[in-house]
C-alpha cells in the first residue's frame, strides 16, 4: 500500500511524505534527500525496498517538490530547519506510525549530514550514508577546487541576489533553493568545519547517535571526494562504522557519479547489497 500525506513539522511547515509500506519486515526506511532534489527521484528504490517488505518513507524538505506551498520567495526556511524541524517531524511520525520497526535512515549527499541535527535520529538502528560529504571547498582537489570556490563565493551570491532565491533550475537538474538555504549552504561551504563553524554543539548530535554506520563514497564522484566523505564520516564519531568506496568498474560501468547508484540499472547490483543491509 502507498499513502501520501502531508505532516506538520515543528515550524508548522506542511511537508510532504510518501509512505511505501511493505508487510515482511519490521524495519522503516527513511530516505533523506539531497539538496535540490525531489522525493520522487526516490521512487523506483523505495518501491524496489517495498518489493521486498521494507517500510519506506521519502519526503520533500519545505520548499521543495510537493512540500513547496507558496512562492518560493516568501520561504523563509532554512538548511537547519530541514534537519531539525523537518527530518525531525518525519522521524516523529515514523515513530509513531510503526513503533516497534527498526529505523534506518539513508542519507543522500546532504541527506547524511542533517541526520546529525534531527534529535530523533538518536532512535536509528542503522545509518546508510550514499555520497554524503562535507561541502566545504577545500577537500577538492586541482580545477575541481577552484570551481567549488567560484561557486559559493560567486554564482551563489549573484543569482540569489538578482531572483531572490537560488535559481538552479537554470543552471543544473536541481529544484529552486528558498533564499535561506541557499545562503546558509553557501556559508557551510566556505567554513573549514563546515556547519560546525555555524551551530551550537548542543544543536548537533552526530557524536550521539550510537548505531551502525554504513558509508558508500564513488571515485568519480565530481560533488563529493572521498576526503569530504571522511570528513563527514568522522563526526558520527561513536557510530560502528563500515566504509565502502565504489569504483565504475565494481559494477561493470563507466561512470556513477553523485546520482547514479539510485538509478534503476543498479537494482541487481548495489540496490540489492543495499536490500541485504537493511534487512540483516
Amino acid at each position: 500500500m502507498n499513502t501520501t500525506i502531508d505532516i506538520h513539522s515543528h515550524k508548522e511547515h506542511l511537508i510532504n511524505i510518501n509512505i511505501y509500506e511493505g508487510k515482511l519486515h519490521e524495519s522503516v526506511l527513511v530516505i533523506c534527500s539531497a539538496t535540490g532534489v525531489k522525493q520522487t527521484y526516490y521512487k523506483k528504490i523505495a518501491k524496489y525496498f517495498q518489493g521486498y517488505g521494507i517500510t519506506v518513507i521519502t519526503f520533500d524538505y519545505e520548499g521543495i517538490g510537493n512540500s513547496l506551498k507558496k512562492n518560493i520567495k516568501h520561504s523563509e526556511t532554512t538548511l537547519t530547519d530541514w534537519g531539525k524541524n523537518d527530518l525531525e517531524a518525519v522521524l516523529e511520525y515514523s515513530e509513531k506510525k510503526f513503533p516497534n520497526y527498526n529505523l534506518i535512515i539513508l542519507g543522500h549527499s546532504i541527506g547524511g549530514q542533517l541526520i546529525g541535527l534531527a534529535k530523533k535520529a538518536l532512535l536509528a538502528n542503522k545509518i546508510i550514508l550514499i555520497c554524503s560529504q562535507s561541502g566545504y571547498w577545500g577537500h577538492w582537489e586541482g580545477i575541481g577546487k577552484l570551481k567549488m570556490w567560484l561557486n559559493w563565493n560567486f554564482l551563489f551570491p549573484f543569482l540569489i541576489n538578482l531572483f531572490g532565491y537560488m535559481p538552479s533550475k537554470k543552471i543544473s537538474n536541481m529544484e529552486n533553493l528558498p533564499k535561506k538555504v541557499a545562503i546558509e549552504w553557501k556559508e557551510w561551504c566556505n567554513s573549514k568545519n563546515y556547519l560546525l563553524d555555524h551551530l551550537d554543539s548542543e544543536r548537533l548530535f552526530f557524536d550521539r547517535i550510537n548505531c551502525e554506520l554504513i558509508s558508500y563514497s564513488v571515485d568519480d564522484d565530481q560533488y563529493a571526494p572521498k576526503k569530504a566523505v571522511d570528513w563527514l564520516i568522522s563526526k558520527y564519531s561513536n557510530t560502528i562504522k563500515t566504509q565502502i568506496h565504489i569504483m565504475p568498474r565494481d559494477f561493470n560501468v563507466k561512470s556513477i557519479g553523485h546520482f547514479g547508484l539510485f538509478h534503476e540499472k543498479f537494482k541487481d547490483t548495489f540496490w540489492h547489497n543495499l536490500k541485504n543491509e537493511v534487512i540483516k
